[in-house]
């Protein structure tokens, strides 16, 4: 049996009558997720190819909530399928909702006992009660131009051999790899409320790896990807440019960072401008994952931590000011990004969430189970990496928002700082509340003019301080997309939006920890 994205046509009333089984049943709550992908991708090391693959994949998910003992708890079972699990897929559902029920009774009765028995902290065990939205019967696509199953394993194959050998060639690139990989994914989600919801996205991507030597050693990676078609590859992306200049310009930028100087820490606090690309990292680290519920209600803390401005229900940072009149952050799944979707992994219809509006503290993505907690309506924020997996809330495109000033003005009325150039390495605090992420180019500024570069710079400060002293943002909005957001135990790998404009604040610049360094190394 050859499967396709079209193969889910044919399963989507076995979905819709599996998650309705246990309506009427002890049970209060079911859903189904199934999944097909279907993709090829190839990559080259120096102008050789290293690796190829076509291929496509089935994963089912389910989650049941059983109330036992007055608490409601989740049990969820995921698996990936071969063709017999997916042709018989109404046996294979049923197996795994009866593994999801068991769970979640279990559960239940455990964390009835532990509430019972936990004393104060008992009293943060909260039952997992869903907060109401209506029911959905829809489909949605993603668009594009030109699709990329198009692109045969061959061309792939051939275009990343091409792209890399030229990268080869620029003077001081020791090493280069180069990946094309294209796809399509559909997802069918059903409820044991009615709903039942048909989604499919498109996927292109392009990943350049560079290793430059000048006076120092400079690596440096970056992805061009969206849910488009294979006009991606020919410059509708973040960057405008095709998979071909894109991989020219890393290569050339790494080289000329490599005979730059080493920054040299400031001892206190400068004026910086940072731009989109490394706005990308910083909306991402210090306000997107702070955003999602989970983790400031500690529910969820692995990689990403939890949230400083959010201690408890009675002690937080709601209404509050944590940055100045120019720091506004939102998530957005309509904007064309990685983390454009229109429905969650709960089937909840997704909306664009304000979290910090003009300095003040807002609203948190949120699940459905959140949302009950917090008394806040359920805006869809989660998803899970594969049908396979538990849904998690997760940022989608989470970004700063733009302000009235133009870059070109914003520059000329900076009088003394630096200008921070692109996206590269973060290290965070486990609330979120200090940082330091490190750029690919950092240049001097000095009258309004752009000028020294330097390497291994970067900016650190503690989070609240920057956001409010952030006293201009410029008009040039920018979203670039990340495809490597780690969240959960296990490990789930998500693809995001991120971004932001011209930002001017103030923050410690941070380089190299080598002696002597401030000089050519």
């Amino acid at each position: 049996m050859k499967i396709s994205i079209e193969s889910l046509e044919s399963v989507k009333d076995a979905a819709a009558k599996a998650a309705q089984s246990l309506k009427g049943t002890e049970y209060y709550y079911s859903d189904v997720r199934i999944e097909v992908s279907e993709g090829k991708g190839a990559s080259a090391l120096n102008g050789n190819v290293k690796g190829a693959a076509e291929d496509y994949g089935i994963r089912a998910g389910v989650r049941v909530y059983a109330k036992q003992n007055g608490i409601i708890a989740a049990g969820h079972a995921g698996k990936s399928l071969g063709d017999k699990e997916f042709g018989n897929i109404g046996k294979t559902l049923k197996e795994l909702l009866a593994v999801a029920g068991k769970r979640a009774k279990l559960n239940a009765v455990q964390k009835a006992a532990m509430k019972k028995k936990a004393g104060f902290f008992g009293k943060m065990i909260a039952s997992s009660e869903l907060a109401d939205e209506p029911v959905h019967v829809d489909a949605w696509k993603a668009g594009f131009k030109k699709s990329p199953l198009d692109m045969s394993l061959e061309d792939s194959i051939e275009r990343t051999e091409k792209i890399s050998a030229d990268v080869g060639k620029v003077k001081g690139i020791v090493s280069n790899s180069i990946g094309i990989s294209t796809g399509m994914f559909r997802k069918v989600f059903a409820s044991s409320e009615g709903s039942l919801i048909d989604q499919t996205w498109p996927i292109t991507e392009a990943f350049v790896y560079v290793a430059a030597k000048g006076k120092g050693l400079e690596t440096f990676y970056e992805w061009i990807g969206n849910w488009k078609g294979l006009e991606l590859l020919e410059g509708e992306n973040s960057f405008g440019k095709s998979a071909e200049d894109f991989a020219e310009y890393l290569a050339e930028g790494t080289v000329e960072v490599s005979n730059a100087p080493v920054m040299k820490t400031t001892e206190k606090p400068v004026t910086v401008i940072t731009d989109p690309w490394f706005n990308a990292l910083l909306s991402h680290e210090v306000t997107g994952h702070p955003s999602e519920a989970d983790r400031a209600l500690k529910k969820e803390g692995a990689w990403a931590g939890r949230a400083w401005w959010f201690n408890s229900l009675e002690d937080n940072m709601f209404g509050k000011r944590v940055g100045s009149e120019n720091f506004t952050v939102f998530s957005d799944p309509s904007l064309d990004g990685y983390g454009r979707y229109k429905y969650d992994d709960e089937g909840v219809l997704a909306k664009k969430v304000v979290h910090i509006d003009k300095g003040i503290l807002n609203e948190f993505l949120n699940s459905r189970e959140t949302a009950h907690i917090l008394g806040k309506k359920p805006n869809g924020g989660m998803r899970a990496m594969s049908a396979e997996d538990v849904p998690l809330i997760r940022m989608n495109n989470t970004a700063i928002a733009g302000g009235d000033w133009k870059k070109d003005e914003l520059f000329a009325d900076t009088k003394d700082g630096y200008y921070v150039v692109g996206l590269k390495t973060p290290g965070i605090g486990e609330t979120r509340q200090n940082f330091k992420i490190t750029c690919w180019k950092l240049y001097k500024i000095e009258n309004g003019e752009v000028g020294q570069l330097y390497r291994q710079g970067g900016i650190t400060s503690d989070s609240p301080t920057y956001f409010k002293s952030v006293d201009a943002a410029a008009n040039d909005f920018t979203l670039f997309n990340l495809p490597n957001c780690g969240k959960g135990t296990p490990m789930q790998t998500m693809r995001v939006g991120n971004g932001g404009p011209h930002l001017r604040g103030k923050a410690v610049v941070s380089g190299s920890h080598e002696q002597g360094s401030g000089g050519v190394v």
